[in-house]
């Protein structure tokens, strides 16, 4: 019997993190004007205003390496899955250092992370992309 109240708290524990990693895990609240850092298939949720946007990947990479000489600097372009409440994702695909439109909103695309460089490929896994909604005006 005293085994049995020693398994008690772990498996609360691993029970807590099978529940929080099932959830909304990949969810960020984020607010208008304010930039947010997504990876790929995490989401930014911008709440009063029914607006979730997720990074889903990137989509074009021809950005010139950082240790690199290059005539052309190249462009980044994501995907991005849009939903406005309860109506169907929408999807969009935007430059680095430009914008979407949204219903009401502006998408700009800040920028996109890790730097390419020449001795190394950049896996999917590892891009993060800085954005940040605004109002249209």
């Amino acid at each position: 019997m005293k085994y049995h109240h020693a398994l008690v708290p772990l498996l609360l524990a691993v029970a807590l993190v099978a529940c929080r990693s099932g959830g909304a895990a990949g969810s960020h609240a984020a607010s208008l004007d304010q930039e947010v850092q997504l990876a790929p298939k995490e989401q930014a949720v911008f709440d009063p205003h029914g607006l979730t946007v997720q990074f889903v990947r990137v989509v074009e990479d021809s950005r010139c390496p950082t240790d690199v000489t290059c005539v052309w600097a190249g462009e980044v372009k994501v995907q991005l899955s849009t939903r406005i409440d309860a109506a169907a994702a929408d999807q969009h695909e935007i430059t680095a250092g430009q914008h979407g439109t949204v219903g009401d909103f502006q998408l700009f695309v800040v920028k996109v992370e890790p730097e390419r460089i020449s001795t190394r490929e950049i896996s999917a896994d590892e891009y993060r992309v800085t954005l940040k909604v605004a109002h249209s005006r």
